[in-house]
């Protein structure tokens, strides 16, 4: 394998990575763990994993109430999982102690379309947020 290939396969979005089970979807609602940075709310869970390869997983929400049009509501989704893609490795990966995995809920709470920048810069922000609780556990 070349460099490049295990530099690209390391920014992947796998299927691992996100979240598909409702009991994991239910249980992060039950737990009320959440962090709030406008215009997400972050619902999160750190588990225990026994796995050698832990993979911290995300679900992204935006709501049908607010963006009627599914266009808006994907792009969202769609520039949130970017975000999530490009700095969760180096914001939060590195700073969770072994053995523990992140499954993360980001909830769109606003009202507006964002541009990407600034969805980015939200997105790193509750990283850096989540870090501080996980280092506190």
């Amino acid at each position: 394998m070349q460099p490049e290939d295990a530099n690209k396969q390391h920014l992947t979005f796998s299927k691992e990575e996100r979240i598909c089970s409702k009991l994991t979807i239910e249980r992060l609602f039950d737990k009320q763990q959440k962090v709030s940075f406008y215009p997400y709310r972050c619902f999160y869970d750190f588990t225990p994993v026994t796995d050698e390869v832990k993979v911290n997983r995300i679900l992204v929400v935006v709501p049908k109430r607010t963006f009627k049009h599914a266009v808006d509501r994907n792009r969202l989704k769609r520039l949130t999982r970017e975000a999530w893609r490009l700095h969760h490795r180096q914001e939060l990966d590195l700073h969770l102690p072994d053995g523990i995995r992140a499954d993360l809920m980001f909830y769109f709470v606003g009202r507006d379309l964002l541009p990407y920048n600034s969805i980015e810069s939200k997105i790193i922000e509750i990283l850096h947020r989540l870090t501080k609780v996980a280092e506190s556990r």
